[in-house]
């Protein structure tokens, strides 16, 4: 046997159980989407735009908030050892409550002061919430570093069932946002005891090494993510502050990003990053994982991409409703961000340290969104907004390949395979339009029955020529 196929084999042992945890973390955020998106299917039909508008604008100030508060400490505890992290703490602790207390309190007296649209009530009921979702978010992660994943599930599916539950009963009984955000709380507040209950049962080593890299990482990584999740909200932001809380509600509907997409590219993403940390320095299995990872992916995202182009106002409609018809424009639009999840774009800028890399085109990102936002609201209403994060995200992609090229003293064609790619979309479109093309006389029902099972024959064959060519290499 040569060293190669010793290698090969190896990485496959190594992969297998990463590929079972990466499967129990898919399930996680599966739950809490499906969930999710079973109350949006819901609440967009049964409630009025306003009252939608306001639910919605709740999540917005939890999600924006909550990153802002935790500012990367998820991310580093996963990448870190508790035992450096405390150690450094301890070090820099009045860097580290000073810190802790500004990213908090301003948020916090933010909400208090200008989210106007709230009764004070509900003002107090949110900050209780962010509080509790950030402790119980913190116990996840380092649940997870304990490989204690099946408890973090088990947990999570009976809060997402009784999250669902209370939506329903709460609609059914009379909706008041009050009661609702009441009980939501309560939810994440026995959550977070469930986890502190179990985790306080595990035998937790902790090295007590300091390593001085830790507060370095913890700036970049909290930064990456602040601007992540600003890019992920701002432009409902900038919609629901400066035009209307109806406006917010349409919008909102229309760019709301499918999460199937996101959940694939997370779980490739994590295995992408073990492989890539353990053979970064070898130039071509790194060419091999981007070439691989990008291709699988396209197999589901390209033909899904060209189901979604010819039958965007079916499947909006489906899901929302006509209700929200105004917003079936600003869909078509938003789904051309669907073909960029196909890799991970940072993988080889994480795994070499290049943290600043990253930030900066999140920075990037960011400003290219916000000027554009700006520069396409008075010509194209809420479609220029869509459209500008979605040329912002290419931009951002670009700039991560060129970057990685650089990096790695490559052309870019080298690691990402731009031409297979191209078929791939090429075939995509071209089967897919041929039949919505050939059946869109007939009723639109059996029209879009059929290219929903044209697109799953299509990404099961090219899932399948994939595998054949795995086993080739």
């Amino acid at each position: 046997m040569s060293n190669l196929q010793k290698q090969n084999i190896a990485t496959e042992f190594s992969v297998q159980g990463l590929i079972k945890r990466s499967f129990l973390l898919l399930m996680n955020l599966s739950v809490k989407l499906l969930a999710q998106i079973a109350v949006i299917f819901i609440y967009a039909r049964k409630l009025s735009m306003q009252d939608y508008g306001d639910y919605q604008s709740v999540w917005l100030y939890i999600n924006i908030v909550s990153v802002v508060g935790l500012f990367g400490l998820p991310s580093l505890i996963l990448s870190s050892d508790s035992g450096s992290i405390l150690s450094w703490i301890k070090k820099n602790k009045n860097t580290f409550w000073v810190s802790a207390l500004l990213l908090n309190i301003i948020p916090f007296l933010y909400i208090l002061i200008c989210c106007s649209q709230f009764n004070p009530l509900i003002r107090l009921i949110l900050i209780a919430m962010i509080l509790a979702q950030n402790s119980g978010i913190i116990l996840e992660t380092l649940m997870i570093k304990q490989e204690q994943e099946r408890i973090v599930l088990g947990i999570n599916i009976l809060f997402n069932l009784c999250y669902f539950a209370y939506h329903i009963a709460v609609l059914h009984t009379g909706y008041s946002l009050t009661l609702l955000v009441m009980g939501i709380c309560v939810f994440f507040i026995t959550k977070f005891l469930a986890l502190l209950f179990f985790y306080s049962r595990l035998r937790v080593n902790a090295s007590t090494t300091v390593k001085s890299a830790v507060g370095k990482q913890w700036f970049f990584l909290g930064i990456n993510d602040t601007l992540g999740i600003l890019f992920k909200w701002l432009d409902k932001w900038f919609v629901l502050l400066f035009i209307s809380v109806t406006q917010f509600a349409v919008y909102f509907n229309g760019s709301y990003e499918i999460p199937v997409f996101a959940l694939m590219l997370g779980a490739v993403s994590n295995i992408m990053l073990v492989e890539l940390s353990k053979h970064g320095s070898d130039i071509a299995y790194t060419k091999f994982i981007f070439n691989k990872s990008s291709l699988l992916l396209a197999s589901i995202t390209f033909p899904a991409f060209a189901f979604l182009f010819f039958y965007h106002t079916d499947f909006f409609t489906l899901i929302f409703s006509k209700k929200y018809a105004e917003a079936i424009p600003i869909f078509l639009i938003s789904i051309f961000i669907i073909p960029a999840r196909i890799t991970n774009f940072t993988g080889v800028l994480q795994t070499r340290h290049r943290s600043d890399l990253i930030v900066t085109g999140a920075v990037i990102d960011l400003v290219i969104a916000i000027i554009l936002m700006f520069a396409l609201y008075p010509f194209w209403g809420l479609n220029g907004i869509a459209l500008a994060f979605v040329v912002s995200t290419y931009v951002q992609a670009t700039y991560y390949l060129v970057k990685t090229s650089q990096l790695l003293n490559e052309k870019i064609i080298s690691f990402f395979p731009a031409f297979k790619l191209a078929i791939l979309m090429t075939v995509s479109l071209l089967v897919i339009g041929l039949v919505w093309l050939l059946l869109r006389q007939i009723h639109f029902r059996y029209n879009f029955i059929a290219g929903i099972g044209v697109t799953g024959i299509l990404c099961g064959a090219l899932l399948y020529y994939h595998a054949k060519e795995q086993k080739r290499v």
